[in-house]
């Protein structure tokens, strides 16, 4: 045996989606066949660059499939080798929107899309990995995530002379915030709050704009509110949480890094600090509101 380090293989990160529809005879899933590999796979790929992965999953999947899907829960991450690397896809369940799809962005690539049962689709997908990952989703129901956003970058401090709550954006927080639709984008989010302080509300206008949707803003969540009402955190996250569940409908809030802890608290879930205009993903189980997975996206602006 040599005594040789091993070259530590370079990963290649990848994400796909698994998306169900019902049809009178049963639930069925989209796969594709890719002629120059004479495979049948769940559609994926790489990770463009700027890209975070619920972005990936979705935009390939539009590709592959000529559908539009948005991202709803993680399954799983997968490890395989290819060509001297590791490719390394995370799995994403998906909802389908219920419009026609598309054409297939590239034929030479994917020149066959499938519907089919789940007991058919095991027998017709070439790898195991993607077998075991399409049984895993099967077996998983939707959650309803909610999005929780640290505002982005904002003026110091001490250059600031104004009202703090009036304190808005720096150069890179216009920047951060600018990023952060083609996160929520990929989640469906379609209801948005928000703390009344200027940075929170600026971090989530480039969405707001693109979406049309208002911004319900809550006053307890900005610092100032927080500190004179402490459990007004609580009692407004539980609400933001009865919201979610009574619509079904994802929902992002924006926040301050003093009151972020007990935003996610109130939730139930682990908080870890996130940076200027990180975001944590919290997936909600529809019946009982409980913290089923949490996910974390750094922005991509500098």
């Amino acid at each position: 045996m040599s005594d040789k380090p091993q070259k530590r293989r370079t990963v290649v990160p990848a994400a796909g989606i698994v998306a169900f529809r019902s049809t009178p005879g049963g639930r069925e899933v989209v796969m594709v066949y890719r002629p120059l590999l004479g495979d049948w796979v769940l559609p994926k790929g790489h990770v463009d660059a700027g890209e975070l992965l619920p972005e990936t999953a979705c935009r390939e999947f539009h590709e592959e499939t000529g559908h539009k899907a948005v991202v709803v829960r993680p399954i799983a991450q997968v490890d395989y080798p290819v060509e001297g690397t590791i490719k390394r896809v995370s799995w994403f369940l998906g909802r389908l929107f219920e419009d026609e799809p598309d054409d297939v962005q590239n034929p030479a690539e994917v020149s066959l899309v499938m519907w089919a049962r789940l007991d058919n689709a095991l027998h017709t997908l070439t790898y195991g990995n993607e077998r075991e990952v399409l049984l895993w989703a099967s077996q998983m129901e939707p959650t309803y995530p909610m999005v929780i956003v640290r505002h982005g970058k904002a003026l110091s401090r001490k250059s600031w002379k104004k009202a703090d709550d009036l304190r808005p954006l720096a150069a890179r927080g216009h920047r951060e915030a600018k990023r952060l639709p083609h996160l929520l984008g990929a989640y469906g989010v379609a209801d948005l709050a928000s703390s009344p302080s200027d940075r929170c509300m600026q971090t989530l206008d480039p969405y707001s704009e693109v979406t049309g949707l208002d911004v319900m803003i809550l006053p307890v969540l900005s610092e100032e509110g927080a500190a004179d009402n402490p459990a007004g955190v609580g009692v407004a996250m539980d609400e933001l949480r009865d919201r979610l569940l009574g619509s079904g409908v994802p929902l992002a809030v924006c926040g301050h890094r003093p009151v972020l802890p007990a935003m996610v608290a109130a939730l139930g879930a682990k908080y870890e600090p996130l940076k200027p205009g990180e975001a944590m993903v919290v997936h909600l189980d529809p019946e009982s509101g409980a913290v089923v997975a949490t996910e974390r996206y750094a922005s991509k602006a500098r």
